[in-house]
């Protein structure tokens, strides 16, 4: 009998917490998908020579075709694109080229920005070194 019972109030615990959580409204699950469009080279702190190459890498899960551009970091925390260094670079799942630099001056503020061509989907490296 003390088993039946002890069982009983074991299930109207659960019960309760079910109810509870229900009254909330369903948790809701994390997204499994990552971005969209992710740069995964070059990595935060690399460094390239001004008017040198730059070999970018991308993830795309879009299917649509991007574009790689050189950004400079602004002072308000955003980016401002300078230089389109790899136009009509692909529409794959992961891609890849090889971005001829422009000649700007040397700095540590520089980003890599690959973007949909429409726009929807972009990411932006983390700081990049320019070098004289």
């Amino acid at each position: 009998m003390r088993t039946a019972k002890a069982k009983g109030m074991a299930v109207g615990a659960a019960t309760a917490a079910a109810a509870t959580a229900l009254a909330v409204g369903p948790a809701t699950a994390p997204s499994a998908a990552g971005p969209a469009v992710k740069v995964t080279t070059p990595a935060a702190g690399s460094s390239a020579k001004v008017a040198g190459s730059l070999l970018v890498q991308w993830s795309n899960t879009t299917g649509k075709e991007v574009d790689v551009w050189l950004s400079a970091r602004t002072p308000s925390g955003g980016h401002d694109r300078l230089s389109l260094v790899a136009p009509k670079a692909g529409g794959k799942s992961a891609g890849e080229a090889l971005a001829t630099l422009p000649t700007v001056p040397p700095g540590t503020a520089y980003t890599i920005e690959v973007t949909t061509q429409d726009g929807t989907e972009s990411d932006v490296s983390g700081p990049l070194s320019l070098l004289g």
